[in-house]
């Protein structure tokens, strides 16, 4: 599916017209652009993803958006059959990856560097990383589930969190 429709898509599940879109503070296009970029006759430059995710505010667009602009390298919205995305759902999902993430953990021998790792070690730390990114996956999108139902912005919850980030001096 191209941005566009994702666009409209997003567009349809927040409630937006392609002209309050337009309107958005975070939005220098125009409902007619907005129009070709849905439609396909037009394409959204890279550089207006952000603006645009910002301005629907959709966790589902947020995904996309990842994904459109790194490729691989993003958390994917997990919209598979056996997904249901009411957080009490997910939260049993969380608790599971997070169980199977820890057992692969204790698997790892910690102590030696990288290149004293024979290749059975690195095929379980391979498969840590994908269980740490199965994690990551579940804890992601139950963030994104409980900003939808219980209609917070996903994009003031990151602008809170990475202020504790800072006070917590994880980051700078």
């Amino acid at each position: 599916m191209t941005i566009g429709k994702k666009i409209a898509e997003a567009r349809k599940r927040t409630g937006h017209s392609q002209r309050s879109l337009s309107e958005e503070e975070e939005m220098t296009i125009s409902k007619e652009s907005i129009a070709k970029y849905e439609g396909g006759t037009r394409n959204l430059p890279k550089d207006m993803y952000p603006r645009v995710a910002q301005a629907l505010d959709d966790p589902q667009f947020y995904f996309e958006a990842w994904e459109e602009t790194t490729g691989l390298v993003s958390i994917p919205y997990l919209d598979g059959s056996y997904i249901d995305h009411r957080a009490a759902s997910l939260v049993h999902l969380v608790k599971m990856e997070t169980e199977k993430a820890m057992k692969s953990i204790e698997k790892i021998c910690w102590f030696k560097s990288a290149d004293q790792h024979s290749e059975l070690e690195k095929e379980e730390i391979q498969q840590l990383m994908k269980e740490l990114l199965d994690m990551a996956a579940s804890i992601l999108n139950l963030v994104a589930a409980l900003c939808k139902e219980h209609q917070f912005s996903m994009k003031m919850i990151f602008r809170q969190w990475r202020v504790s980030m800072k006070v917590n001096q994880y980051n700078k």
